[in-house]
């Protein structure tokens, strides 16, 4: 009587039942995966960008005194001298002439403010208790010469 095939296959079936892992058909275990490194999350985003005051300290208070016109003033500038004070406080400086107009800045970490406003723009840097410029009063050039005189 002819054997079946499925009978001779038998035995081979199972013997491969048992070697269903690759450890099984070739004798040893695949490596293990790597270990993956832990990713940090995303920093948070910084705050919003605000003005800083980087003015130096100290320089908060009243400056009194005048803008006179510089020397290389055209014969036409006039007043020769025109009364102002100025407030500085938390980083800005404010500058007052009266009649004649007024001026703002942000004062800087190198204790200087660019100056603009009414009928005049300029420079001025703070040193001491000392408030120095030059402002542009349409055409005609002035010197600024302030001093503290009080603290705030």
């Amino acid at each position: 009587m002819p054997r079946h095939p499925l009978i001779l296959a038998l035995p081979a079936l199972v013997l491969l039942s048992g070697c269903s892992t690759v450890e099984g058909w070739f004798g040893h275990a695949p490596p293990p995966p790597r270990p993956q490194p832990v990713v940090a999350p995303p920093a948070p985003p910084p705050p919003p960008a605000t003005q800083l005051n980087l003015a130096p300290a100290g320089l908060d208070g009243r400056y009194t005194g005048s803008l006179r016109l510089s020397r290389d003033a055209a014969r036409t500038c006039r007043p020769a001298s025109i009364p102002a004070s100025a407030t500085v406080a938390n980083g800005q400086v404010a500058m007052n002439l009266g009649r004649y107009g007024s001026a703002e800045g942000t004062i800087g970490s190198d204790a200087g403010a660019n100056l603009t406003g009414t009928e005049l723009a300029g420079q001025a840097n703070f040193s001491a208790s000392r408030l120095r410029g030059q402002v542009q009063r349409g055409t005609c050039p002035y010197d600024i010469r302030l001093m503290k005189r009080a603290a705030r």
